[in-house]
């Protein structure tokens, strides 16, 4: 029996003419094209008008001195180049736009999460505070911070002191404590990483153990134990064999760490000139503790404040402070390090005032201890026992060991006109970062109210339902679901805080724009000087942009 075989039709090519997908690859190819074709002319055309106006278009001003001064940042000094100023300014726009988004972040979800508040009172705080701010132009906010805020508040000497808290508000800036990172900080930092590690595998052994036994596994509990337990270790250990600091006293002071500067304050403590003063001999008995001298100069400075005291007795306290405030324990240092700050720190800890005599060398610190100009001096325990050797009598200075932790908490403290310690923040550089964060998160408060209502009403009721309470709800439940619709609009946002840092140059804050602007005067390249600009910040917008748009795909939905 004869088979017949299907008839087979071969279907002709299409011509690439008529194929769409090749068609749209030549499109892009031809578009590609002529953006390259357009931006060769325009630089070509940009030269060649330059060079008939004898202007100079390369960047070699970056390499000459600038000359001029700059108000604060990284280190710099008015010999350094173009180059350098310009990077002063682009790390002074980062530090501000990276600390005013972390800010705006957590006002903006404070001020969001308020104004979907039942409580009347909380809700319409917020409302206020939203629809004020964000209607009245940036430019003004900054002007009004700066001039009739900041530069309003008393004087060093008088400094606001809120709640009591190591935070002084005057007319040079904000002090407030700050951390400083000692030697056994790297050391530190790797238990930490092996801390995260650690969380990332208990993690995924409970996750694997839920799933085989379909009985739930309190994990983030045991991965909070598992980082807090490692970190503490790690904390210790570093502290116990890490620490390479110490103190060089007189031997004959008998000083065996900080605790034993305390009776050498109460002995500076004048309490004849206070008893010659009318003070009670029941308040001098009280004086035999450092806690308690600084609550009663915080009492008499209080009494000054509130300009009811008669010019006679105001002219007995002033005089009653200055008596307790010559008592001090003075300490030798290198400007800005470890140890100075260690041992300061140590000091205001037991309420013991502090006055820092510091030099740029340990040469010259060395020769102020050997004139006797202070009571202990701060160093590395191999810069001191260098220091001692070369004094006259090395037998009657001793070194005493001090055990310092990986990060050191700063504190600031008045001392004489000044406030030493702590992080310091200019006029010019907290009013940009109020301004900027109170502004920024009046819009971004109305994003993240925006992405909680998107979550859907059910979602909120199926969390009460399983007996969820209110801050479980927000933290489980609904802002994990809300990220996915935050973030992209927070995204224009974080980068419009990015971008309006550059009215710092109204207030004189010495960002990219202000010494930019410097530059370009002084230089005479104000289209390099603009390139700059435009590069500086289109880098920092993409490379915001970039991480963002990564986070959001890892909370976004995944489609199955």
């Amino acid at each position: 029996m004869a088979t017949t075989s299907p008839i087979i039709k071969q279907e002709a090519a299409i011509p690439f003419w008529r194929d769409v997908r090749v068609l749209g690859v030549i499109g892009q190819i031809i578009f590609t094209i002529l953006v390259v074709i357009g931006l060769t002319w325009f630089i070509r055309n940009f030269l060649i008008n330059a060079e008939n106006q004898g202007l100079q278009t390369s960047f070699s001003f970056l390499n000459t001195t600038a000359a001029f001064d700059i108000a604060e940042g990284i280190e710099y000094e008015a010999t350094d180049t173009f180059g350098r100023a310009l990077w002063v300014g682009v790390i002074n726009t980062i530090r501000v736009s990276f600390i005013g988004i972390i800010l705006t972040t957590i006002l903006a979800v404070v001020a969001g999460i308020a104004r979907l508040s039942t409580n009347w009172l909380i809700n319409k705080i917020a409302t206020v505070y939203i629809e004020i701010v964000r209607n009245i132009p940036l430019l003004v906010q900054l002007f009004f911070i700066y001039f009739a805020v900041i530069l309003k508040l008393p004087p060093v000497k008088d400094s606001v002191q809120p709640f009591g808290l190591p935070l002084f508000l005057n007319q040079r800036g904000f002090a407030l404590p700050g951390l400083t990172a000692t030697a056994g900080f790297p050391i530190w930092l790797a238990f930490i990483v092996l801390a995260i590690i650690l969380v990332m595998t208990l993690w995924t052994i409970q996750s694997r153990q839920e799933e085989r036994t379909g009985e739930p596994v309190n994990k983030i509990g045991s991965a909070v134990v598992a980082f807090i337990v490692i970190v503490a270790i790690g904390w210790f250990v570093t502290t116990a064999f890490t620490s390479n600091q110490a103190i060089m006293v007189a031997t004959s002071r008998n000083i065996k760490d900080f605790d034993d500067f305390e009776k050498i304050y109460l002995l500076r403590v004048d309490t004849d000139a206070l008893k010659d003063l009318g003070v009670e001999l029941a308040t001098l008995d009280t004086l035999k503790f450092p806690d308690n001298i600084a609550a009663y100069k915080d009492e008499l400075t209080a009494k000054l404040g509130t300009g009811e005291v008669s010019a006679e007795e105001s002219e007995n306290i002033e005089a009653q402070l200055d008596i307790l405030g010559d008592a001090q324990i003075t300490i030798c240092s290198v400007e800005d390090t470890v140890s100075e700050i260690n041992a300061a720190s140590q000091l205001r800890r037991l309420n013991i005032p502090v006055k820092v005599s510091n030099e740029k060398s340990m040469r010259k610190t060395g020769a102020a201890y050997a004139a006797g100009d202070c009571d202990l001096l701060a160093g590395t325990q191999a810069q001191l026992a260098a220091e001692r050797a070369i004094l006259e009598a090395p037998d009657t200075h001793e070194l005493v060991d001090v055990s310092v932790p990986p990060l050191i908490v700063n504190t600031p403290a008045p001392a004489g006109f000044n406030i030493q310690g702590g992080t310091k923040l200019s006029p010019e550089f907290a009013a940009l970062l109020i301004g900027l964060v109170l502004y920024t998160s009046a819009f971004s408060a109305e994003i993240v109210r925006a992405g909680i209502l998107a979550v859907s009403k059910g979602q909120t009721e199926a969390a009460r339902a399983l007996g969820l309470n209110e801050s479980q709800r927000l933290q489980l439940i609904v802002l994990p679901q809300a990220l996915r619709v935050i973030i992209p609009p927070m995204t224009s946002q974080y980068l419009n805080l990015t971008k309006n840092s550059s009215l710092a140059v109204a207030i004189a804050f010495p960002d990219l724009v202000a010494v930019g602007s410097t530059v370009q005067n002084q230089s005479g390249f104000a289209v390099q000087v603009i390139i700059i600009f435009m590069a500086v910040y289109l880098t920092l917008s993409l490379s915001m942009s970039a991480f963002l748009n990564w986070y959001n795909k890892k909370v976004a939905l995944v489609e199955r």
